[in-house]
């Protein structure tokens, strides 16, 4: 792990703390030298000394004095500590069992990992009123070495003091160094440093045991119970943190600081005495690992191209499963994390260099998203895969006829409840000769509404279908508008093979698609005829998965029409929170809020949201929701909920435990290897495979992962029925696994539950959310929100549910309540500009919120806008790869394009009219002719087998059976029998 901060303190002092000691008293063995390309240009080397790390940690380089000049004295920010931490096995075995080979192999990877942060170094000038950043890749660090915690248990780390200078290379003059692009990276240099760390122990004789998903390693053998022995100084930090709400690496910073014990009097000689009394249990585990080790010998460990390629194709693949375009940092540091010990840096980085030179990997120079991107990457195929919506764009244009006349259009609008701003829209898209169009409409603007008038205006013989990402989305829409609704993902299974030209497909929530979904429903679209109509707002939650395809094609030239008023809010300060949030103007927003509630730890601000809303009268509690970002605070937030309706009597004393399944959050990429499989993992299929015994919707789960003779790794399942088998998950399609974790859920009477995946046997969407009535054994009797009915469910069967108080952002989106609770802990990284204005566009007259501080939260939401990345944004290409300029180009190649379409469409067109002319003849009733002909060919084939028989008896041979399939070839098509 590589954990960076800030210095602070004069330079003095700091100079004091890394070269004397702070916490116990520094040993020989603990070294510290001069790094980065300045110090060599600077002649420093060797030892660092403390009078030189003190001048220049002032800013003082010869004749130079970096600094700001303010009344009367200069004022220079000396430097950066990224501290480089080995995993707590790697300390063990090198200070307890004091196998120093560790130690220098530790240093190395340090000094790889360093190598890349210092690739980032930059400056920061203004050039004609615009500030500049520019790469200089030149750093000065000084390194020091040390072997305890400041809980004096065996850690071994690195500090890594980065002054804070930098210059182009052949410059005198040094400037001070920006280091975004440095804390952008530290996560890939870590990985760097433990992928370095974890080949060399293996080249010393160690095997060792690594997390693909995290990129995490121990030392195999080293006894978990001692680790977490040795580690007192992670568990003060741990137990601060979680008492305290902290999440993430900046939020536990605060808590690394307020546990630091004070300074001690020991050497590392006295600590060495404390660890080998405090280990004395473990010692002969540790002699075993070492001796097993000593046994092997030092040995060069080869690494092949194959394993090489496989680990750069998946951090390419990987990281494209959720943006279109990465840092180059984070396609290596997600291929190195999935081959720990196996690859490193200096293997699969040509690899990548190779794909930028063969054009395969492309190299961006604009701004797309919110993250520093100066090593900015996208794919080929990600950029045609963008290129390919403006293609469909083209073809859709003046590609079907408008959905109504304009005199029919003006008489159902009149006495319409819709305002001037629907109007427009509606009259604008039954008019439109364009196949696929968008409406981007505000936060409830009354799009539902909207569509429901749009098809009683539409001419009759038009089907309006609705359309979500989410099945719960899908059905709201549905409900509002009146119309048959489904899934995208069910659309897209079935290849819209029973869709028309005569089917207008509505696609609400248009911005939580992924580019290739939103590829797959075009393309669906050109080869059928349908009409699409994309409904969404961009300024909400976007997709999980990579692209901001509505957003993306209305850059390209979509014809598109806007939804400026919001009906939704009914107060004149929800409006106002809106539209400002809308604007970007956050701290206007937050102030026409109902409630801001800060001043709090993250921790307590869940409490007194708790306690807020469970002082309500119980018709408001329904008809507030309580708003969250992630799933970990949601199980927080329901917990503290059922404690308090518990006391109150709301749900029954009494609990039942039950077993459910939550989502292990795997990618479809993570589910195509089985090193990314764990033991207890529950792993459920779509489909029946019966050449592997794979049975549709039965839970199996992973026993255990096996390679084969080739050392190709298998998933061992076990069924249901206790049997096992040997999966590859690289056969058939990982969109058609399901692989969840188990937990467990105590259950009530009067407990709110939320269902967790659409369950179509139980008529259940997801996200779906009722009040359980009773609990008789295993089998809960539920109310659902839109049922009438109640429903039985047995428990034990169907295992995807969860308490049902708090929802996520993500899940609440295209939902309409009352007010909403928001709680919004700046620690968590899905506090953005998105989340925020989704959130409080789900009420109706009021939104309280949570926050530490609402000046910080406001500096978060403007700094983060939680949008998507574009692989033609971050190119540059939006205005090249319109449709219009695209067109201009290539117009040859569109004509062939829409005549290929339209010859297809016609052949898929007869085609359905031929199976629809087939299913009518096999079902048509059979006429009087059909009939007696039907019967006059029986009693032929009656006769002949009575000839056949005598001739048989004579030659006393046994009967020769009729044959089945002659028997049943002439049906009785008037159904008589004789």
């Amino acid at each position: 792990m590589i954990h960076p901060r800030r210095l602070g303190g004069t330079p003095a002092n700091v100079a004091r703390y890394y070269t004397i000691g702070d916490y116990y008293t520094k040993g020989g063995n603990e070294p510290s030298a001069w790094g980065g390309r300045i110090a060599t240009e600077l002649g420093l080397e060797g030892a660092v000394e403390r009078g030189a790390l003190e001048m220049l940690l002032a800013g003082k380089v010869g004749e130079q004095h970096l600094g700001r000049r303010r009344h009367g004295t200069i004022e220079h920010h000396p430097g950066w500590d990224f501290s480089v931490n080995a995993p707590k096995s790697v300390s063990i075995m090198a200070l307890v069992a004091g196998d120093e080979r560790i130690v220098a192999a530790h240093e190395k990877a340090v000094g790889t990992a360093i190598g890349w942060i210092e690739e980032d170094a930059a400056l920061r000038r203004r050039m004609n009123g615009d500030i500049v950043h520019e790469t200089t890749r030149q750093l000065l660090y000084a390194r020091f070495t040390e072997h305890a915690s400041r809980e004096l248990d065996p850690h071994l780390h690195t500090h890594v003091v980065i002054l804070n200078m930098t210059r182009h290379a052949g410059d005198e003059q040094m400037v001070s160094l920006e280091t975004r692009a440095m804390f952008a990276e530290q996560m890939t240099a870590g990985q760097i440093y433990r992928n370095d760390l974890a080949h060399r122990l293996r080249g010393l004789g160690y095997d060792i045991d690594f997390d693909p998903r995290r990129g995490l390693f121990e030392i195999r053998g080293v006894p978990q119970d001692m680790i977490a022995d040795m580690s007192r100084r992670a568990e003060q930090i741990d137990a601060h943190a979680k008492d305290h709400g902290l999440e993430g690496q900046a939020a536990r910073t605060r808590s690394f600081f307020e546990t630091r014990r004070a300074k001690q009097k020991v050497g590392l000689e006295g600590l060495h005495s404390q660890w080998s009394v405090r280990s004395a249990a473990h010692a002969p585990t540790l002699d075993a690992i070492r001796s097993r080790a000593d046994e092997r010998g030092e040995r060069e460990i080869g690494v092949d191209r194959a394993t090489a390629s496989r680990a750069s194709l998946y951090g390419l693949r990987q990281s494209e499963t959720r943006e279109a375009v990465n840092n180059l940092g984070r396609l290596i540091r997600t291929g190195l994390a999935s081959h720990v010990g196996e690859v490193r840096l200096e293997d699969v980085r040509p690899l990548f260099e190779a794909h930028e030179e063969r054009f395969k990997l492309l190299r961006t120079r604009e701004q797309t998203g919110d993250g520093v991107l100066t090593r900015g990457r996208t794919s080929r195929r990600t950029a045609r895969l963008e290129i390919a919506l403006s293609g469909q764009i083209s073809l859709s244009l003046d590609d079907t006829i408008p959905l109504a006349s304009p005199e029919r259009i003006e008489g159902s609008l009149r006495g319409s409840i819709l305002n001037d701003d629907q109007r427009k829209v509606l009259s604008w898209l039954a008019l439109s000769s364009d196949r696929v169009v968008s409406v981007d409409g505000v936060a409830g603007s009354g799009k539902s509404t909207l569509v429901q008038q749009l098809k009683a205006a539409a001419d009759p013989d038009w089907t309006f279908v609705g359309l979500a990402p989410t099945s719960s989305a899908a059905g709201k829409l549905g409900a509002d508008a009146d119309i048959e609704s489904r899934t995208v993902a069910a659309l897209l299974a079935g290849g819209g093979h029973d869709v028309t030209d005569r089917h207008v497909l509505v696609l609400d929530e248009a911005g939580q698609l992924g580019s290739r979904q939103a590829l797959r429903v075009l393309q669906i679209s050109r080869d059928t005829g349908a009409r699409v109509i994309l409904l969404g707002d961009n300024k909400q939650t976007g997709a999980i998965e990579q692209g901001k395809p509505a957003w993306l094609m209305q850059q390209l030239g979509l014809p598109t029409a806007r939804l400026k008023v919001a009906v939704r809010q009914e107060t004149k300060s929800m409006k106002a929170a809106v539209a400002n949030a809308r604007r970007g103007d956050y701290a206007a927003s937050l102030d026409a809020l109902d409630k801001v509630v800060s001043g709090q730890r993250a921790d307590k601000l869940a409490e007194s949201l708790v306690g807020e809303w469970t002082r309500l009268k119980p018709g408001t509690r329904e008809t507030t929701n309580i708003l969250v970002l992630d799933n970990a605070t949601r199980l927080i937030v329901n917990s503290r909920i059922r404690e308090v309706l518990k006391r109150e009597g709301a749900i029954g004393l009494e609990d039942l435990r039950h077993s459910v399944l939550t989502s292990s959050g795997m990618t479809n990429e993570e589910k195509r290897f089985a090193r990314f499989y764990s033991c207890g993992q529950v792993v459920r299929f779509a489909r029946d495979d019966a050449a592997r015994g794979i049975a549709k919707d039965h839970e199996y789960r992973v026993a255990g992962i096996e390679p084969d003779s080739k050392g190709r790794q298998w998933v061992r399942l076990a069924g249901e029925n206790g049997g096992q088998l040997l999966w590859n998950p690289r056969l058939g399609r990982a969109s058609e696994v399901a692989v969840f974790l188990e937990d467990t859920r105590d259950v009530a009477a009067g407990d709110r539950i939320q269902w967790r995946l659409a369950a179509k046997e139980l008529d259940l969407k997801n996200a779906e959310r009722g009040t359980v009535e009773r609990i008789d054994g295993s089998v809960a009797t539920i109310r659902w929100d839109r049922k009438a009915e109640p429903q039985a469910i047995d428990l034990a069967l169907h295992r995807t549910w969860d308490h049902g108080y708090a929802e996520t952002v993500y899940s609440a989106q295209s939902k309409t309540y009352d007010r909403a609770y928001v709680l919004a802990p700046l620690g968590s990284g899905l506090v953005n500009a998105q989340n925020y204005y989704t959130a409080i566009t789900r009420a109706r007259f009021g939104v309280k919120l949570w926050t530490e501080d609402p000046e910080r939260l406001v500096r978060k939401l403007e700094a983060n806008s939680g949008e998507k990345t574009s692989a033609l944004e971050g190119l540059g290409r939006l205005a090249r790869d319109s449709h219009r300029i695209r067109s201009l180009r290539h117009p040859g190649a569109i004509e062939r394009e829409r005549a290929a379409m339209l010859q297809s469409r016609t052949e898929r067109a007869q085609r359905r009219a031929d199976r629809e002319r087939a299913w009518a003849e096999m079902f048509r009733p059979a006429s009087l002719a059909e009939r007696l002909a039907g019967r006059a060919h029986r009693a032929a084939g009656q006769f002949d087998d009575y000839l056949h028989g005598l001739l048989g008896a004579g030659k006393q041979a046994a009967p020769e059976p009729v044959p089945e399939q002659r028997r049943h070839q002439e049906p009785d098509r008037g159904g008589h029998d004789r």
